[in-house]
């Protein structure tokens, strides 16, 4: 069970997730300004579970999904320096 969970893990980057959560942190605060006048202290920690979930589900779809090959070979023969 262990190495199946690690298999399935292996593509994830805990520096993408950090990022993620960070970036969450960052606008918690102005969630809760925007939503705690209108819909008070239910409504805003409601709204800010929402961001974080979708914060999370965008990682979890960057993290997991790869690039497309075609893209990577295709752009690989390019300069960096235009």
């Amino acid at each position: 069970m262990l190495a199946h969970l690690r298999n399935i893990l292996n593509g994830f980057h805990d520096t993408t997730m950090f990022l993620t959560l960070m970036l969450w942190l960052c606008i918690a605060p102005f969630v809760l300004l925007f939503t705690l006048p209108f819909f008070g202290w239910q409504g805003g920690l409601a709204a800010a579970a929402i961001t974080f979930l979708i914060a999370l589900a965008a990682c979890w779809g960057i993290c997991f999904f790869p690039k497309i090959p075609e893209e990577v070979n295709r752009n690989a023969d390019r300069s960096s320096v235009r």
